[in-house]
């Protein structure tokens, strides 16, 4: 609500009740002295902790009064106080303190402040709706007379007085005797009469070119507050520059912390999977596994395999079947499946990557783990004969990712990177020539633009598989000339090898190629279940496959800058992303070994972007809600920039730029282990608070129909958080799931909210096999307390053929035709119809022998 040149702001009238309301408590009711030293900045995602400090008194009775911030940040429990306001504080007022002469009349006539608030919006200075009390403005003699008036929607009784309705007191003043804006600075005789106002009528009198004396009293003319002296410096945008871009708190890298050493053998070892010839685990061998089963099993991956493009595809194919067929195997629902790499992950900022093949199996299985939490442990090893064991131990722990080394185990964290040690980013030269792939793309375009004008670049080669017939590529091409570089842009695929040698082959030798900026890529979102190794393939290419390209036809190249623009999915393991974190995770894994071999490298993880591109244009209004409850914030462009210079000044191969919205993640049921060393579950959390209770615990006194009822309610709450509706009341018991908005993502999250507050273990088909919120609370109920059902006969909801036809006729038309899916649904019921081309039959032919689960996908649009 209080912003100057786009940094939201604590209002220095904000400083001054803090300061007087720390007085109170140690008899000083007077502020003789505040000044304002650092403005203390809010950043939108980061929480900031304030802390007011007074000291003892002097001979006169003064004390000293100092406001002070710093983070609130777990993984920064010692982190430095910042000073924001010093001043003294006494318990006798000055003389001009005395009450307002009532007699002063109050007749001058004012005109509307509106206009006052677009001029300050002009020169930076933005407010927001509660900050705008300014009514009405004028002058008296020398005398800057205004009215205010607190928002009624801002009306609080836990104020005094409203720092807003103080901070709107001086807006008259801002502007005067500058072409900018003033902010207060220093503060003199500050003494608040009277709090029961939510309205003031202000004089503000010049004391000299820079300071004014403020009264303000109520409509009867009684006092309220007075200001002997405020002093008004002006500011500039350079001012707060710092302050706005490149929050340290938005980039981040992932650290290995080891974990305490288990001492005690598990109760049963592992099952260590058979291999095939290749030394893959198969899926046949895993659905082979016989009664009674263990609580592990373990798949090892083979090391030393041929680091070609073909191998990579092929292996991530192979840990998606077996993922899969682990995750659709219901008797493995108890058990946990450990999938076994050798050297695809890096520990320590200087380690290589020896197995850059089962990489992007790390991004795949990541996304799977966050759909089917408990399920699926990464775990990588070297060749220590410690390691195993000391693996096995550690087995014991919720932890999802783990490597080990020497027989130390470390689990991952994510953590705020650590500063850059450059005094400025790489500098590219006005020589060379910089490639941008995908550089007629939003990114593209805008990482283009900033080379031009932040780096001096003046040489660019942007590739893109349209080249100059793509959208906006010409307009973007005579923009960076205008700015005075040479744009060349060409249509290449830079998965082809050829294709990328022959584009390369252009850059002239006077202008040699001395930078790379990978931003290319495509997306197909759906959840694990859903994937096919095509439709992997086909996301790996333009990432992978282009990558290690670049990296290939570029190493006799005197670079400066490798730069991969990888994504946080493959970090924190985004659902319905399991095909794009496994790609991206490659490029981690690629600039990591560009380092170990003495190259440079950085491949960047970026966050969600605040700007829709061509990447991001299909996520709607639930999806965005969905991501902000896994912690990611919009980044807007400006932020992105800078966060880019200053990842190049660090010396780290993997970097994650991203806004994370701690707030939102604590506010969930679980913190993902990757992320507790920024967030920490508040301290109720650890008590036998509700939450964390399962329904026996929370219903078993409970009488049958009363039970009932908050097993209901339990579960409208959980449709109505996964879903943004305002309230549970919003949820009807008896209305389709579909029909609500559910789709495969959110159905999964559900699943997993419910889970987590019923204490069981419930399938990936909940909704379908019971698909109203009232089916579903009959089902937990039943499952929770299987003694006591009542019905023998089935649930009217259960989904048999005639269920999901039921079920089937509880949806909208119109939700069939904005699914694009009548058309298909016509062909269900009538697989004899004739249909329109060859495609369709086949289509209509393979719905004919799928099963439900299978139809269901579809109907979810996971084809």
């Amino acid at each position: 609500d209080h912003a100057v040149f786009g940094t939201a702001l604590l209002p220095g009238t904000a400083l001054v009740e803090l300061a007087l309301h720390a007085g109170d408590h140690a008899d000083c009711e007077h502020l003789e002295e505040l000044t304002l030293e650092t403005p203390l900045v809010l950043p939108e995602q980061q929480p900031v902790r304030l802390q007011v400090r007074v000291g003892t008194p002097d001979e006169a009775g003064r004390r000293t009064v100092s406001v002070h911030s710093r983070p609130d940040r777990p993984d920064r429990p010692d982190a430095p106080w910042t000073r924001h306001a010093t001043g003294i504080l006494t318990a006798e007022g000055p003389s001009h303190t005395s009450p307002a002469d009532r007699s002063q009349s109050w007749t001058t006539v004012l005109d509307p402040a509106d206009a006052l608030y677009d001029r300050l919006a002009d020169v930076g200075f933005d407010y927001g709706p509660a900050f705008r009390g300014l009514r009405a403005v004028g002058r008296h003699g020398n005398e800057i007379r205004a009215e205010v008036a607190l928002p009624h929607e801002r009306h609080d009784d836990r104020f005094g007085l409203h720092p807003a309705l103080l901070d709107a007191a001086l807006h008259a003043c801002l502007l005067e005797g500058s072409d900018g804006v003033r902010l207060p600075f220093s503060w003199s005789d500050v003494v608040f009469h009277s709090t029961a106002t939510t309205s003031l009528r202000v004089r503000l009198t010049p004391t000299g070119p820079d300071t004014v004396a403020l009264t303000a009293t109520d409509e009867a003319g009684n006092p309220v507050v007075s200001v002997g002296s405020l002093t008004l410096r002006p500011v500039t945008p350079e001012q707060f520059s710092a302050a706005t871009h490149g929050h340290p708190h938005s980039l981040y890298q992932v650290d290995w912390v080891p974990l305490p050493p288990s001492a005690d053998a598990p109760d049963e070892a592992p099952l260590l999977l058979d291999t095939d010839d290749f030394g893959y685990a198969r899926p046949a061998d895993l659905l082979a596994v016989r009664a009674p089963l263990p609580a592990t099993v373990v798949a090892a991956f083979p090391s030393g395999v041929g680091a070609t493009a073909e191998h990579i595809h092929a292996a991530t194919g192979h840990a998606l079947a077996l993922a899969q067929a682990w995750l659709a195997t219901e008797r493995f629902a108890d058990c946990r499946l450990v999938l076994l790499t050798r050297g695809a992950v890096a520990v320590d900022p200087t380690d290589d990557v020896t197995d850059l093949v089962h990489a992007p199996l790390w991004g795949l299985v990541r996304s799977a783990q966050s759909e089917n939490p408990g399920r699926l442990v990464l775990a990588d090893l070297d060749d220590h004969p410690d390691s195993y064991p000391a693996l096995v131990r550690a087995l014991s722990s919720a932890e999802p990712q783990l490597v080990v080394r020497a027989g130390r185990v470390s689990a991952a964290r994510l953590v705020t990177a650590a500063p850059g040690t450059a005094e400025a980013p790489a500098s590219f030269g006005p020589t060379g020539t910089v490639l941008v792939t995908g550089g007629t793309g939003l990114l593209g375009g805008l990482f283009a633009r900033h080379l031009v004008t932040r780096h001096g670049v003046r040489h660019l080669l942007l590739l893109s598989r349209q080249g100059l017939t793509a959208d906006g590529a010409t307009e973007l091409r005579d923009e960076l000339t205008a700015a005075g570089a040479t744009v060349t842009v060409a249509a290449c695929d830079t998965a082809d090898r050829e294709a990328l040698a022959a584009a390369l082959a252009q850059v002239p030798a006077e202008q040699p190629l001395v930078g790379v900026i990978h931003t290319a890529g495509v997306l197909d979102d759906g959840v694990l279940t859903a994937l096919t190794p095509d439709r992997v393939s086909a996301v790996l290419r333009p990432k992978v496959d282009a990558a290690r390209h670049l990296h290939e036809l570029t190493r006799g190249s005197d670079l400066r800058a490798f730069v991969l623009f990888s994504s946080a999915a493959g970090v924190l393991g985004q659902a319905g992303q399991s095909s794009y974190s496994a790609a991206n995770a490659f490029l981690d894994a690629l600039a990591q070994r560009r380092r170990a071999e003495g190259l440079p490298a950085h491949s960047l993880a970026w966050g969600l972007w605040a700007e829709s591109s061509g990447m991001t244009s299909h996520l709607d209004a639930t999806d965005l809600r969905r991501l902000s409850r896994t912690g990611l914030a919009a980044l807007p462009s400006d932020e992105g920039l800078a966060l880019f210079d200053t990842a190049l000044r660090t010396d780290r191969a993997v970097l994650v730029p991203a806004r994370l919205d701690t707030v939102a993640l604590r506010a969930q049921p679980e913190v993902p282990p990757v992320l507790r060393a920024l967030v920490r579950a508040p301290k109720l959390r650890e008590t036998s608070a509700p939450q964390t209770l399962t329904f026996r615990q929370r219903f078993a006194g409970l009488e049958a129909t009363e039970r009932g009822h908050a097993v209901l309610d339990v579960v409208r709450a959980q449709v109505a958080a996964v879903l943004g509706y305002a309230s549970p009341e919003r949820v009807e018991p008896d209305r389709g799931f579909l029909d609500l908005g559910l789709d495969s993502l959110t159905a999964l999250e559900l699943r997993n909210r419910l889970g987590g507050e019923s204490g069981t273990r419930l399938p990936a088909t909940l909704i379908f096999d019971h698909p109203t919120p009232a089916a579903v609370a009959r089902h937990l109920e039943s499952e929770v307390f299987p003694a006591e059902r009542t019905a023998e006969e089935p649930d009217p909801d259960e989904v048999d053929e005639a269920g999901f036809r039921r079920a089937l006729a509880t949806i909208p038309l119109a939700r069939f035709q904005e699914a694009g899916l009548v058309r298909t649904l016509l062909q269900l019921a009538d697989p004899a119809g004739e249909p329109a081309d060859t495609n369709e039959q086949e289509h209509g032919s393979a719905l004919d022998t799928m099963d439900l689960d299978s139809l269901i996908r579809v109907a979810l649009g996971d084809n």
